[in-house]
């Protein structure tokens, strides 16, 4: 006859713990401290950031310095890397203008703009033009950076249309819009959609009627980013671009066009160029991943030579529905 080993079941509860508490020391182990002046810490770099579109009646550079980052914790707003005392010019062909710096406060110091600027009046931006960007301090570093302007792309329809949807035991009814346009056959385009949502109520306490400005939301993951690849030549739909919502009650919904005295919709249709479209992606997938320490780090483009950043062209085309 065979002999039988019981196990009592606290010595399997035992070994279970102490097996845990070894993988954790291991893992314990793997963090090790050291000190900073062994990284070799790279040097701050000039990081550069401007967007040069025919609509805008002013030509703005941001100029700051990159800061080397050590530690557990990333501070997202960094004070002092404003770079005050460069020398920023934009030239086209013989022509050129220098930008000065310009510190313009607000009530709220938070949204206070410290940037190089100038009157677009010197230095018109035109479809198919080159501008070259020049960044020199006076430490002697330099940053340079071309952007051609795109041809615009007008939206051509926009339609409305509603959704609704559970939220609890509630359910809301949301409106939106989807905006197209025709893509310019044979070539590479790059586009991105926003708008604004504008409205007026009656209000019969009020003295005056009720005003909203709101912009548009969309529902994509590319927040209104696109490229033609795939279907270069055709008529190009825009995701659902969210302007309001409102409460169903006994599962009806509330009449949308008697909710204002008058209503519209402006979709902006951006032909931008391949800079921008790469470099506003690298930052929305950073974005989704920046919280996930299992995801693959996302390294942002730059086309800043002697520096980081972004320096862009884009076009802007608009499209209005008026509701009523």
């Amino acid at each position: 006859m065979h002999s039988i080993l019981r196990i009592h079941p606290n010595f399997c509860t035992v070994i279970a713990c102490l097996t845990v508490a070894v993988l954790l020391g291991n893992c314990r182990s793997l963090r090790n401290e050291v000190d900073p002046s062994q990284l070799g810490l790279a040097s701050p770099k000039l990081v550069v950031s401007g967007y040069l579109s025919p609509q805008d009646t002013t030509l703005a550079i941001k100029v700051t310095r990159s800061n080397t980052v050590v530690g557990d914790s990333i501070e997202l707003l960094q004070i002092g890397n404003n770079v005050t005392d460069a020398t920023v010019t934009l030239s086209e062909g013989g022509r050129s203008v220098t930008l000065l710096y310009n510190n313009r406060h607000s009530t709220n110091d938070s949204a206070a703009q410290f940037y190089y600027s100038a009157s677009a009046r010197l230095l018109p931006i035109l479809a198919g033009r080159t501008y070259t960007l020049a960044v020199v301090t006076t430490s002697g570093q330099r940053a340079t950076s071309t952007c051609t302007i795109p041809a615009p792309v007008s939206p051509t329809t926009i339609k409305f249309d509603s959704i609704t949807e559970s939220q609890g035991r509630s359910s809301v009814r949301r409106y939106f819009v989807r905006a197209s346009w025709q893509d310019p056959p044979s070539q590479t385009n790059y586009y991105q959609v926003a708008g604004y949502f504008r409205y007026t109520t009656q209000c019969s306490t009020c003295q005056v009627d009720q005003i909203g400005n709101f912009p548009l939301s969309s529902d994509d993951d590319n927040r209104g980013l696109f490229s033609d690849a795939g279907v270069d030549g055709t008529i190009i739909p825009s995701g659902r671009e969210y302007m309001t919502s409102s409460s169903l009650t006994g599962n009806q919904p509330s009449n949308f066009y008697s909710q204002y005295k008058t209503a519209s919709v402006t979709v902006n249709l951006m032909s931008i160029d391949q800079a921008y479209y790469q470099f506003q992606m690298a930052v929305i997938r950073q974005r989704r991943v920046r919280n996930n320490p299992f995801a693959e780090p996302v390294l942002i483009p730059s086309n800043i030579n002697g520096g980081l950043g972004c320096f862009a062209g884009y076009n802007n085309s608009t499209l209005t529905l008026r509701f009523k």
